[in-house]
């Protein structure tokens, strides 16, 4: 949901504060010194193509309700559908990286990192997929400058109609607090430089990542910080800024550069990664 922070139906989505894009922007650096002699990569500049309007949240605005990705898990209570995800864009990257295709490639690496990225943000650890189901129905939609939202969640009578809007989109709301700790990421990450939230990635990681190692060891050191907890008790506060710079942003990158790593084409003497 980050990339829904840049410049709505632009061409420069995302140059100036969409996040997906330039978490992604730096973990391609990373793989950028790792690739193999002779394995190529799609340029970012394409890979991001398929960011903003051109990615999962794009889906979101021009169809919502219809196939939409859900990129939520629940720490403690894991259904596993997120990492299958994951794991079927690597199957699919890898396909394209041996076949050559940088569009197909590209396509792949990003919806990749954005299901990686909204893995890991605590907004998506509250089980906020449940919550629209309890309190909206499908067939009605409003629209916020002409895009087409979920808005109108009808009880049985008004008074209901009205509890569940509140309950959702009101000061404290379910959907309130989920974009109010997103801008809070995003406008941190937008103050620091690039080095502030360079991870620190060891040989031993770098010599054979595997997707679901490389996940949920980021996922686990960012659950444990129960950030999002903190947060919707809270509000935004210093410490979370502090962990959201020294914890929850440099993970977010390592799991991405590692699973874009994970996914290039087997060479021999090489353990499968997975």
């Amino acid at each position: 949901m980050y990339s829904t922070l840049a410049i709505t139906n632009s061409k420069k989505s995302g140059r100036i504060i969409g996040t997906h894009q330039k978490l992604d922007k730096i973990a391609f650096k990373i793989v950028q010194k790792k690739l193999p002699t002779g394995v190529k990569f799609p340029d970012i500049k394409t890979i991001l193509l398929f960011e903003g309007m051109g990615g999962p949240d794009g889906l979101k605005r021009k169809s919502p309700g219809k196939d939409e990705p859900m990129h939520f898990i629940i720490p403690g209570n894991d259904d596993g559908k997120l990492i299958k995800m994951i794991k079927d864009h690597q199957y699919n990257l890898r396909k394209a990286l041996e076949k050559g295709d940088d569009i197909r490639a590209a396509f792949e690496a990003a919806w990749m990192a954005h299901a990686v990225t909204d893995g890991l943000t605590p907004a998506h650890h509250f089980p906020l997929e449940e919550t629209q189901k309890e309190l909206m129905t499908e067939k009605e939609f409003v629209k916020v400058f002409g895009i087409p939202i979920k808005g109108i969640m009808h009880g049985r009578n008004s008074l209901e109609t009205l509890r569940n809007n509140w309950l959702y989109w009101g000061s404290n709301g379910y959907m309130s607090k989920h974009i109010g700790f997103e801008y809070g990421v995003a406008l941190t990450l937008t103050a620091l430089p690039t080095a502030k939230v360079m991870p620190k990635i060891s040989d031993e990681e770098f010599k054979n990542p595997r997707i679901e190692e490389s996940f949920y060891n980021s996922f686990e050191k960012v659950a444990a910080l129960n950030m999002y907890d903190k947060f919707r008790h809270n509000g935004w506060t210093t410490d979370l800024a502090f962990e959201t710079r020294d914890i929850l942003l440099p993970e977010i990158i390592k799991a991405i550069a590692l699973c874009w790593l994970a996914s290039l084409p087997r060479t021999k003497g090489k353990n499968e990664s997975k």
